[in-house]
């Protein structure tokens, strides 16, 4: 029993040793050329949301939310002055 757990960790700390080693192995090659040819290269859009449908859809937005702002403010001057007469 005690030789099994001598050998377990015995192999432990090897592979803990082989796992922190990182080794590593580099080849690097440069070329230099004189004239490189540009890839061809193309934008696609891929969005199914036309840029036209977006900003008019927030154009919407901000006017509903701009009505609805306009109300609250007016509900809000019409209750005030009913309070007003009523004091």
């Amino acid at each position: 029993m005690l030789g099994m757990a001598a050998a377990l960790m015995y192999n432990i700390v090897q592979l803990t040793r082989k796992y922190f080693d990182y080794p590593i192995s580099v080849k690097l090659d440069v070329d230099h050329q004189q004239q490189l040819t540009f890839p061809s290269v193309t934008v696609c859009n891929m969005s199914p949301v036309k840029n036209s449908a977006w900003v008019a859809a927030q154009n919407a937005e901000v006017k509903r939310r701009r009505k609805r702002a306009i109300g609250i403010v007016c509900l809000r001057n019409r209750l005030s002055q009913k309070h007003a007469i009523l004091f």
